[in-house]
C-alpha cells in the first residue's frame, strides 16, 4: 500500500508539473514574426476600404521599385543628371517609404515587403542595360511611371477615407512632381 501511495503521487506531482509547464509557456508570436509567401506581415485586419488598401499597396511597392531603380541609375548613369537623378530618387522614396510605413503601424495596414512581378522585370530589364541606352530608357520609363503615380496620388489625395494616407498622398505630390519634371527635362 505504501508503495501504491508513493507512486501514485509521484504520477500526481509529474502529471501536475506537466499541465503547469504547457499552461505557462508562451506559444503566442507577434505579427512582426510572421511573414505569408506573398510578402505581407500577418496583423490583424485594418478598417480600410479597399480603394486605401489598393493605394497603401501600390504606394509602397512603387517606393521599394524607385529605390531599387533610382540605385541603377545612381550607380550606372553615363551623366551626372543621371547620377543625381538616381540619388534623389532613392533619398525620397525611401523617405517616403518611411512615412508610409510609420503611417502603417499606427493604422495596422498591412504593406507588402517586396515589389510585384511586373516591377521586378523593370527592374531586371534596367540591370542588364547600360551607357546612353540605360539613360533613354531609364528617363523615359521613369517620366511615365511618375506620371501614373501622380495620378494614383492625386485620386487617393481628393478621394481617400483614411485620413492619415490622404495627408502622406497630398503631401507626396510635390516630390513625385519634382521627380517627373526632372525626368521629362533630360528623357528628349
Amino acid at each position: 500500500m505504501k508503495l501504491f501511495t508513493k507512486s501514485g503521487f509521484a504520477v500526481l506531482a509529474g502529471l501536475t508539473f506537466s499541465l503547469t509547464y504547457v499552461g505557462c509557456t508562451n506559444t503566442n508570436t507577434t505579427a512582426s514574426d510572421k511573414i505569408d509567401r506573398n510578402g505581407y506581415a500577418d496583423r490583424a485586419p485594418s478598417n480600410l476600404s479597399a480603394a486605401d488598401q489598393d493605394f497603401a499597396t501600390k504606394a509602397a511597392q512603387g517606393d521599394m521599385a524607385e529605390v531599387e531603380l533610382g540605385k541603377l541609375a545612381r550607380d550606372r548613369g553615363a551623366t551626372a543628371h543621371l547620377k543625381n537623378y538616381g540619388k534623389m530618387l532613392v533619398d525620397d522614396h525611401t523617405r517616403m517609404n518611411n512615412e508610409l510605413k510609420d503611417i502603417a503601424s499606427r493604422e495596422n495596414i498591412t504593406l507588402p515587403t517586396a515589389v510585384n512581378s511586373e516591377q521586378r522585370e523593370t527592374i531586371d530589364r534596367f540591370a542588364k542595360l547600360s551607357g546612353p541606352h540605360f539613360g533613354r530608357e531609364f528617363l523615359k520609363d521613369s517620366a511615365k511611371d511618375h506620371r501614373d503615380d501622380i495620378k494614383e496620388f492625386e485620386k487617393e489625395a481628393a478621394n481617400g477615407q483614411d485620413p492619415a494616407l490622404k495627408n502622406f498622398a497630398s503631401n507626396s505630390l510635390p516630390t513625385l512632381r519634382n521627380h517627373l519634371k526632372m525626368a521629362e527635362q533630360h528623357s528628349r
